[in-house]
């Protein structure tokens, strides 16, 4: 019974535990994707922080509104980018499966 037990075990090298269907390279637009949102995280935290730029929410509030016609723009802006990034990721994926 020992000898059966010991010939099921697994091997103890990562090389022989690494599973071979998922041992490729990371695809192209999820390393955009990645970076892309650690520099604008890097980006988001200077800006909107105060000891960045001097940025705070009373400040903001005291500065006179934006009008609607920019803040629909930016609506769209921060809608669309996030839309264009997802297509871009799935033909990029689509392109490398053929």
């Amino acid at each position: 019974m020992g000898a059966e037990t010991m010939e099921k075990e697994l091997p103890d090298t990562a090389e022989a535990m690494e599973a071979k269907e998922t041992a490729t390279a990371v695809p192209a637009g999820w390393l955009v994707l990645f970076f892309g949102l650690i520099a604008w995280g890097a980006w988001y935290l200077y800006s909107f922080s105060p000891w960045g730029s001097g940025w705070t929410q009373e400040g903001q509030l005291a500065s006179t509104p934006a009008d609607a016609g920019s803040n629909i723009f930016m609506t769209i802006l921060f809608t669309a980018l996030p839309t264009a990034a997802a297509i871009g990721l799935w033909l990029m994926q689509r392109a490398t499966k053929k």
